[in-house]
């Protein structure tokens, strides 16, 4: 047992600048992945805030444009669309399309 605790400890003796090495270049990954991570937060935020300022000036502007559409709309009556030669039409012939669904329902499946 002694023989081989003395073993263990030349072996990590021997590897003692190898093993502060790797736990230096490890923490350095660590870091750098830590700096990585910060950086796409702070980016995702302020592409968050440029989203929401593009969508409230977007938010104005169907605001304005909706009020434009009300207004205009409440002029179009049948008289004022009249005035320009347009008058209300009539479907005369309805377009139909022969389909299997009798079948289907017939049997019970629904779509």
């Amino acid at each position: 047992m002694t023989k081989a605790i003395a073993h263990t400890y030349n072996t990590a003796r021997a590897y003692h600048v190898q093993m502060i090495y790797a736990l230096i270049a490890t923490c350095a990954i660590l870091v750098f992945v830590y700096a990585f991570h910060v950086y796409k937060v702070i980016a995702n935020t302020v592409a968050l805030q440029k989203v929401e300022a593009h969508m409230a000036s977007l938010s104005g502007t169907v605001d304005k444009l909706d009020a434009q559409y009300l207004e205009l709309s409440s002029i179009i009556t049948p008289d004022h669309v009249a005035k320009y030669g347009m008058k209300q039409g009539h479907v005369s012939e309805y377009i139909s399309r022969q389909t299997s669904l009798g079948r289907v329902a017939m049997s019970r499946h629904e779509l």
